[in-house]
């Protein structure tokens, strides 16, 4: 139960740093950079023991399961296909 809990504390709280660095609409468009941005960086930071694993997986599982309900929250805007001078 703890690594479940700490792997939702480590994706929020790296959520949360992206979206007050950037904010939602570029994290919602840029999504699948961060997914594995993170997917590729958590396993470095807890590298050696199992548990340190287990937690990476399931963070960027739950990271991922999050920027996909944030993208059905705030939508990416669309683009215009037609220039309004």
């Amino acid at each position: 139960m703890d690594i479940i809990l700490l792997s939702f504390i480590a994706a929020a709280g790296y959520l949360i740093i992206l979206c007050k660095i950037f904010s939602i609409r570029f994290v919602v468009q840029t999504q699948l950079l961060w997914d594995a941005a993170f997917t590729l960086g958590m396993p470095l930071l807890f590298l050696g023991t199992f548990s340190g694993m287990s937690t990476a997986f399931l963070s960027g599982v739950i990271f991922s399961v999050m920027t996909a309900f944030l993208g059905f929250l705030a939508p990416a805007k669309p683009a215009n296909d037609i220039v309004q001078l």
